[in-house]
Parts: C-alpha cells; structure tokens; sequence
C-alpha cells in the first residue's frame, strides 16, 4: 500500500505517516520504483497512534499499544502492557493542570494588586475613560490623536 493510501485511510496527512516511519511506529519496504510499501494494517497503526498522541499519550509512549494490535488484539489496550502508559500520560497531565492552576493564581494576584494601586492620575487611563472605556484601551493612538507625554 502507498504512503497517500495509509494517510487516506488513518485521515492524517503523509507528512504525519513520513514522522510516524521516522519514529518507529510503521514500517515500509521499497518497492523498485523507490516508492514506499506499506502493510496492510498500516493505517489502522498510524491511526491509533494519531488518536492516542491526542489524547495526551506521548508518541514515543504509544509503542505497546501498536504491539498489542500487531499481536492480534481487537482494541489497542487490551494488553496489560499499555497500562503504564495511561498512568504516565494521566500523571502529566496532572502536572501541567497544576502547574496552569499555579500560574492562573499568580496572575490573577497580579491583576488584583494591580487593581488595588488604581491611579486616578494615570494619563492611559483617563484617555480611556475619555473614549467611554473602563480601562486604558490596548490600540496603538492614531495619528490625528497624538500621543501625550
């Protein structure tokens, strides 16, 4: 089977399939022509390793689930093996949501203390306020404003 065949079939794009080789998850033999021969379970690989990278399983981490379906399994997880790899992506995932919660607390500290010194004085500010705005507009002036000192 060729290249653009495996990307119709798994819905990826051959560029996806080239990476997918590159990393050891499918495999090819060359024909005569130099053209690339694929198995016949190639796009079902290619798409489960597509599917699984975007639930958050790392494609390096993918391997035992394409073992699984090589050895015969019906569904990708069905072999013990893969659980590992569901504990460790469902562990980072942890990680970064904690560390989004984190940096979400630290800016909206941020924007707390920032609202806490309001200046009355501040010269963005009342520009704003001038236009009808509550806070100071992020647009650059245009040209026939001019720009206060």
């Amino acid at each position: 089977m060729k290249i653009g065949e495996v990307a119709r079939r798994a819905d990826v794009s051959v560029k996806t399939v080239r990476h997918y080789e590159s990393l050891g998850l499918v495999s090819s033999a060359r024909l005569s022509n130099g053209y690339r021969d694929y198995a016949e379970d190639a796009p079902r690989m290619v798409a489960e390793a597509h599917a699984l990278s975007h639930a958050g399983i790392r494609l390096e981490q993918t391997r035992p689930f394409l073992d699984c379906l090589a050895a015969g399994s019906e569904n990708a997880d069905d072999c013990v093996a893969t659980r590992p790899a569901y504990r460790a992506a469902i562990q980072e995932l942890t990680e970064r949501i904690g560390e989004l919660e984190r940096r979400r607390a630290a800016l909206a500290a941020l924007l707390e203390a920032a609202e806490a010194r309001h200046d009355p004085g501040c010269a963005l500010l009342g520009t704003a306020r001038e236009q009808g705005h509550d806070e100071p507009s992020m647009q650059k002036p245009r040209a026939s404003e001019g720009i206060q000192a």
